[in-house]
């Protein structure tokens, strides 16, 4: 699979499918590319579909002092460029959101829509509060055997093997889990979307009931605040619905895809 260079490291992604319309899945702090195989099966049989693991995951390594959230929009562009991309729709879980936000802010017509899973992204707005020292301190601590803040805590009595799958998936990627919140702080991106006057890219927040990194009713107020967004819940699933409830998101995602 091709890798590209952006900003001296060397960033892997995939291409799969094809179609009239790309799909670009940005993955959050426990994934990379290969957590998204619920949704590559499904949607490279009718687009082309575009996973990475972003600077300092897994096949992305680079050194701490490398990792700089700012630096996502020029990596995926890196990437569109090379794979012949102009547009692409972003879809975006947790640490993800941050690209796709960006890539909305800064280069909109690369994006032809955003689906921002359980994020906010760089957006932030005066009505919905979420306290960032909670989370950074809920993805530092150490996780249960075969639990993680990014699955709901019943997720492994229900589904014990894919528990073990994700917690597989996530321990390639060789990474500080305390430099992430951090260095997001550090970067300084955060957009009021008071000031969104012009934004208009369909946009669809998503989040369900046992997301406690960033909870449903903050996701559906930050929501409210995007123009044109739309928010939906998906209910019984943690920080990480595309994982848990793969035919629900995938549902919501066709959907979502349907109405471009």
């Amino acid at each position: 699979m091709p890798n590209v260079v952006s900003h001296a490291v060397n960033i892997y992604y995939e291409s799969h499918g094809a179609g009239s319309r790309t799909l670009v899945f940005a993955h959050g702090m426990g994934g990379n590319a290969a957590i998204w195989y619920q949704q590559l099966a499904e949607f490279s049989q009718h687009y082309r579909v575009i996973t990475f693991d972003h600077r300092y995951f897994a096949r992305s390594p680079c050194p701490e002092s490398q990792f700089d959230p700012a630096l996502f929009p020029d990596d995926v562009s890196a990437i569109m460029d090379d794979a012949g991309v102009e547009s692409a729709v972003f879809v975006c879980q947790s640490m993800g959101g941050w690209t796709g936000s960006q890539m909305a802010l800064q280069k909109p017509e690369r994006v032809d829509g955003l689906v921002m899973s359980h994020t906010p992204g760089v957006f932030f707005h005066s009505s919905a509060v979420n306290d960032p020292r909670v989370v950074a301190e809920m993805v530092s601590r150490p996780s249960p055997t075969f639990g993680s803040a990014a699955l709901a805590s019943d997720y492994p009595e229900k589904n014990l093997a894919g528990a073990v799958l994700y917690g597989q998936i996530s321990g390639f990627n060789n990474i500080d889990p305390a430099l992430i919140p951090k260095k997001i702080g550090e970067a300084h991106l955060g957009v009021d979307t008071e000031t969104l006057k012009d934004y208009d890219i369909p946009t669809l927040f998503v989040s369900a009931n046992k997301d406690l990194l960033f909870p449903a009713a903050y996701i559906e107020a930050l929501a409210a605040t995007v123009p044109g967004a739309r928010f939906v819940n998906l209910g019984d699933a943690g920080h990480s619905s595309y994982f848990e409830v793969p035919e629900l998101f995938n549902q919501e995602l066709s959907t979502f895809l349907s109405e471009l």
